[in-house]
């Protein structure tokens, strides 16, 4: 919490509230075990910030977001525990390069800086 607190204490929700293939089945008080895929990230925003939760650390060192539309421009991509990152856009797909080694073992955020988003 200390580390992706940003990402999550007076956010609200993006327009999507995820992406990626796993989800999560409740059965009254219960969920089932999820094998998360780094494609897997949750969504929360604070004004022109969007936080993306990657659930699993990807082999290939990359975080690739299909989420964004036209006019929401990424102007730039820290990953909270660690810094500033180098990031590619393009067709509103959002490509950013990682660290070799996760800030924390389990989901890691990455704070996103919109331009033009409403």
């Amino acid at each position: 919490m200390r580390v992706c607190g940003e990402g999550i204490y007076g956010t609200r929700p993006f327009r999507v509230s995820g992406e990626g293939p796993s989800s999560v089945v409740v059965r009254g008080f219960t969920e089932d075990r999820v094998s998360w895929t780094s494609a897997d990230f949750r969504f929360t925003r604070r004004g022109d910030t969007l936080y993306a939760f990657q659930l699993a650390w990807p082999s290939d060192g990359r975080a690739v977001i299909r989420s964004l539309v036209g006019h929401e421009t990424v102007t730039g991509v820290r990953l909270l525990g660690h810094g500033p990152v180098r990031f590619e856009q393009s067709y509103g797909v959002l490509t950013v390069l990682l660290p070799e080694t996760a800030p924390l073992d389990v989901a890691n955020c990455l704070a996103i800086d919109l331009g033009g988003a409403e």
